[in-house]
Order: C-alpha cells, then structure tokens, then sequence
C-alpha cells in the first residue's frame, strides 16, 4: 500500500489522475486503506504556520522545512508567537507558552 501512495504524488503534488486509476482498481476495504494512507501522507508532507498575523517571511520557513507544502493560518489567539505543527510534533513560541514555562518552573523549584 505504501508504494500505492508513493507513486499518487508527481513532484511532491498529489496526482488527482493517477489517485482516480489506482482508486479504480481497489477493493472496498483497500479502498479505505488507501484513503487513509493518502491522509497521513499529506499529514507528513504538510508544515502548519499559525500566529496572529499573516506570515510576511514566507522564504524562510521554505528553507527551513524544504520539501514540505506550508500552510499558513491567521490565529488571534496566539499572543506574540506563532504555532508551527509538522506532522505530529507541535512547536509553540509564543508569549503565552513561555509564561506557563516560567511559571511551571517556579512552582517545581520553590516553596
């Protein structure tokens, strides 16, 4: 099945013509597999950018997940950061994760 969702994708761009040949092809249950597997794939492939304003550096966040489709997404909620998910790793640098740090740490380390 991996080769299957390997060989759906043209130049890091799922193909929607070879995903409708292979789809053709496959049994109900594999058909549901495959689905699956193209969800996850495009999970692997996909870096998500939040912050409060829109991303101005797009360039750099390019070079820094080469490879990767980045979608950048507008979130008010984050106070002086940004959000940056990869797959199932979340990296938060706001102002807010930062206060919780020194907080949490204050807590552990005095009475």
């Amino acid at each position: 099945m991996d080769r299957l969702i390997l060989r759906s994708y043209r130049n890091n761009c799922l193909d929607e013509k070879k995903v409708k040949e292979i789809a053709a092809l496959l049994s109900k249950q594999d058909l549901k597999r495959y689905i699956n597997g193209l969800k996850l794939e495009k999970m692997r492939r996909t870096v998500f950018i939040s912050g409060p304003n829109d991303v101005s550096d797009r360039k750099k966040f390019e070079k820094l997940f080469p490879n990767k489709k980045i979608v950048f997404n507008k979130d008010t909620s984050l106070m002086l950061g940004i959000r940056i998910v990869d797959n199932d790793i979340v990296h938060e640098f706001t102002l807010r994760n930062t206060l919780d740090k020194i907080l949490n740490h204050v807590e552990q380390n005095y009475d």
